[in-house]
């Protein structure tokens, strides 16, 4: 079984007939079927339209064109340097804009790349003094920051949507972990997701016996990348709830192919987190080995919907 992206898409090709060709340091993969070529670049296939492809990676962006559309959202706001005095960014460049959000949101909020992907520089700020410390450090890499509240989440959801149909609907898991009064807590995490923390645990605070029923919160992120877990849903009328948001989301930006992440609040409000204009599946197969054939199946689905016009 291979959970490489670049192996699963040669894999297919293989089996498909469909030449192919990796450029750009792997970056790109040329597909060449029935005289015609397409591409794929990242995890973005050649689907989506640019526009939509830069609204979708566009935090703010995407807040500002769902909420238009009516489409339940969390909150973006717009953060640029405070040295670009262009028109576009007056108001929107200053510390103090940002402590009237921060004091306007009971001194919580969530500050990161306004691009950003993978949970990377994403700062959960509750003291007004770690502002400008926050704000210099996602600026020395990135052009704008997106800032929002710091929503009370019960659980978030991934939708893959091809050509506006659900192919893929899954729960994240948070890395919280629950004492037995036994174990400690390097034993029970490896015991939530061994993969990842095999080489993470290193710490001597990781020895300590997780006193019964005490919980241990490793991390406050959902993203794979960084320990949470993924399983299917099974929960129906969830699942009818969150395709239909999804569906709209497809339909109302005209996206083809991506993933649509949802999150549920503690007060049971489904809310659009982020939309992503390129799949990536492989956190979720080393997670569900079990699961390849089917994600390996939504793949070859998107290839051949590139080559159908």
């Amino acid at each position: 079984m291979k959970n490489n992206f670049k192996e699963i898409i040669k894999e297919i090709c293989t089996e498909d007939n469909i030449k192919y060709k990796f450029l750009s340091k792997d970056w790109v993969i040329m597909l060449e079927k029935d005289g015609k070529t397409r591409f794929i670049s990242g995890y973005k296939f050649d689907l989506n339209s640019h526009g939509i492809g830069l609204i979708a990676d566009d935090k703010y962006a995407l807040y500002e064109v769902l909420k238009s559309k009516n489409i339940p959202v969390i909150e973006h706001k717009i953060v640029y340097n405070k040295m670009n005095n262009l028109d576009y960014a007056i108001g929107c460049n200053t510390y103090e804009y940002v402590k009237e959000y921060f004091e306007k949101n009971n001194n919580n909020i969530v500050i990161k790349p306004n691009d950003g992907t993978c949970g990377k520089n994403v700062f959960n700020v509750t003291d007004v003094n770690e502002i400008d410390i926050v704000l210099d450090k996602i600026f020395l890499k990135n052009y704008s920051i997106s800032m929002c509240p710091f929503y009370k989440i019960k659980h978030e959801y991934r939708a893959i949507m091809l050509d506006g149909e659900n192919k893929l609907l899954y729960t994240k898991y948070l890395p919280i972990v629950t004492g037995d009064g036994n174990k400690t807590i390097r034993q029970l995490l490896l015991d939530f997701n061994y993969d990842y923390f095999i080489d993470k645990l290193e710490d001597s605070k990781y020895d300590k016996v997780l006193p019964k029923n005490k919980t241990f919160e490793y991390n406050w992120k959902f993203n794979l990348s960084q320990g949470s877990i993924a399983k299917k849903l099974n929960d129906k009328l969830l699942q009818d709830r969150l395709i239909k948001i999804a569906k709209q989301v497809c339909k109302e930006i005209n996206l083809k192919f991506g993933s649509i992440d949802i999150i549920e609040t503690t007060n049971n409000e489904l809310l659009v987190l982020e939309v992503n204009s390129g799949v990536m599946l492989e956190n979720y197969i080393r997670l569900n080995p079990n699961e390849y054939i089917y994600a390996k199946d939504i793949y070859r689905n998107a290839i051949k919907n590139l080559f159908k016009d």
